[in-house]
């Protein structure tokens, strides 16, 4: 067994254990052994902070909806009274005076206050479910960046620990040549200083190793469950056609749902302003009122309907500052579409020019990848007729190859999630795999 063989085999053991124990402690969800990027995503609708904050906020903006909906329902209520009199001599009655009464009151009209504020107040609940629709997607980009990281701190610890094992060997042979003389002892502290390099490049991308998994683990919310090992993804967005950049500009402009949410704001925003120049409006009130008594008197009433209006004449001024307060914010609301609506533009061009120069360092990529298995045949022949001796050179060059491979497919299919993401899309990974078919 070759020397990168028993850290890739002790690493393993190492980190099943890890998510052994952790597992043993969790009493909600025990996370697998081996995840796929599929299962990661699955976990991105759970009871996260961002996604609690997100459903607090519609939940918040609903409660000033049901209180918008009040100001033209229907108040109902008893009002009961026990009460002890001494009644005058002329007048002899019960010492009891009694009464209990139903008094309903409904705003019949209050020319647009009412109307505005249940307007402003749809608008913002609104404006709350598309933002957390792109909470949703953003949860999703995360925790896909995360589970790629975690894949490509695996190939670097490949790589490294390849690396160490070969200037290891290169070190060790200098200090038995020295021995025999036929190196100085600069020239072998030369190759100890290569090796401890080399050594405390893989003790930190075995660090990144545990940092990377304890971050997927907090973006998929199961903190301190670390997966032990990540499949490797289908990745169908490699095969996807850049689009026309004008076509993208005008879809996002349309679809993103930051968009929708800022534009919401803008008509609530609106409606408030409505509703704060209606705020000094009259008011007019339907009212009725039924009771029963232990005392009768001819002035006491058994039943009252009646209409109130109420018709203000003055405010000192605070209707005025409330339209000034309101108009204020429509600007604002304003001003926060256009400046989201110019990010998300720019964004879309910038995403849309790093997909074009990831499909030249794919074929780079693809060209190191072909070279470096080349060159590693070359090496194994040569090794193998002991002509020489660097087969181990080969092999770490294979190993940057695959990884740097790997990141340039990773970064691509991140490309082409943010930019569903920006159009409005849900953002999906991988298509969903037929039932038989076998891994990639």
């Amino acid at each position: 067994m070759s020397l990168a063989s028993m850290y890739r085999g002790c690493l393993f053991v190492a980190l099943a254990g890890a998510a052994v124990l952790v597992s043993a402690e969790g009493e909600k969800f025990s996370m697998p052994e081996t995840i796929s990027l599929e299962f990661a995503l699955q976990q991105a609708d759970s009871s996260h902070p961002e996604l609690e904050q997100a459903r607090a906020a519609i939940e918040l903006a609903e409660s000033e909806r049901l209180d918008a909906e009040s100001l033209t329902g229907t108040n109902v209520s008893i009002n009961a009274r026990l009460r002890y009199v001494e009644p005058s001599s002329i007048a002899p009655q019960s010492h009891d005076d009694h009464r209990i009464s139903l008094l309903a009151s409904k705003n019949l009209y209050d020319f647009g206050r009412s109307a505005a504020a249940e307007q402003a107040a749809a608008a913002a609940v609104q404006g709350e479910q598309k933002n957390l629709i792109d909470v949703r997607n953003q949860r999703r980009l995360k925790i896909m960046q995360r589970y790629f990281d975690t894949l490509l701190a695996d190939l670097e610890y490949l790589r490294d620990n390849e690396d160490m094992a070969v200037v290891f060997i290169r070190f060790d042979r200098a200090r038995d040549r020295r021995e025999v003389g036929q190196l100085s002892d600069i020239e072998v502290l030369d190759a100890q200083n290569r090796f401890e390099q080399v050594r405390l490049r893989r003790y930190r991308s075995e660090a990144r190793q545990r940092s990377t998994r304890a971050r997927l683990a907090l973006a998929m919310n199961l903190p301190n469950q670390l997966p032990a090992s990540l499949q490797s993804p289908r990745l169908p967005s490699l095969q996807r056609k850049r689009p026309d950049i004008e076509m993208l500009q005008e879809q996002v402009r349309k679809n993103h749902p930051l968009l929708h949410a800022a534009k919401a704001r803008v008509q609530a925003a609106q409606a408030r302003v409505d509703e704060a120049h209606a705020s000094d409006n009259p008011v007019l009130t339907g009212e009725l009122e039924a009771s029963d008594y232990s005392r009768s008197f001819g002035s006491r009433d058994d039943l009252r309907v009646g209409l109130h209006l109420n018709i203000p004449l003055s405010t000192g001024g605070r209707n005025k500052a409330e339209v000034a307060r309101q108009r204020a914010k429509l600007r604002q609301a304003r001003a926060y579409h256009t400046e989201q609506q110019r990010k998300l533009e720019q964004a879309v061009l910038e995403t849309w020019l790093e997909l074009g120069s990831l499909k030249a360092q794919m074929d780079q990529a693809t060209a190191q990848l072909d070279y470096t298995e080349l060159y590693l045949d070359k090496r194994r022949a040569l090794y193998e007729l002991e002509a020489r001796a660097n087969l181990g050179d080969a092999m770490v060059q294979i190993s940057e190859a695959q990884r740097y491979m790997a990141e340039t497919r990773f970064k691509t299919a991140m490309a082409w999630a943010r930019l569903d993401a920006l159009l409005g899309k849900t953002v999906y990974a991988q298509e969903p795999v037929v039932a038989g078919e076998g891994k990639q």
